[in-house]
């Protein structure tokens, strides 16, 4: 059963302190704990630090790595920079969609997967490239790609 969000605001509150430079630590926390950040939450960091809530709207929008939305329970983000572009990104995500059945930033009905497009995750020299849960893999084909996620699904069931 998933934390209460304003619990983990006030936990985090307690470790990081109420200013404005906590926001983002706060906002990391909350969002690795619950996969994303809800309403509740920019509001009360907005009332705990001092920050309107529209500011702290604009960090959990302006950062791809933040979500306002529930997503799955494993994140594949798969880098959209140029260089995995231009060495079939486009060919691994098209594969990712198929096999699983959703398009960028859904997520599968049993809440296994959510899949996103992100910008560069400093792999550009093993293009295209993906991360898992924060894990980096590269140098993908479309195959390997399915594979990594489909093992990972073997492995949480």
């Amino acid at each position: 059963m998933a934390r209460d969000p304003l619990k983990i605001v006030a936990e985090c509150i307690s470790e990081f302190g109420n200013e404005q430079k906590s926001v983002i630590q706060i906002l990391t926390r909350v969002n690795e704990e619950l996969s994303y950040i809800p309403a509740e939450v920019v509001d009360a960091v907005a009332e705990a630090t001092g920050v309107s809530p529209g500011e702290v709207y604009s960090v959990v929008s302006f950062y791809s790595f933040f979500s306002s939305t529930p997503r799955g329970r494993n994140i594949v983000r798969v880098c959209s920079t140029i260089s995995c572009a231009m060495a079939g990104q486009g060919d691994v995500l098209s594969a990712l969609v198929e096999e699983f059945g959703i398009t960028p930033f859904e997520t599968t009905e049993d809440s296994f997967l959510t899949i996103e497009i992100t910008p560069c995750i400093g792999l550009c020299d093993q293009a295209p490239a993906m991360l898992v849960n924060g894990t980096p893999h590269g140098n993908l084909t479309p195959e390997k790609a399915c594979e990594i996620v489909r093992r990972l699904k073997q492995t949480n069931n």
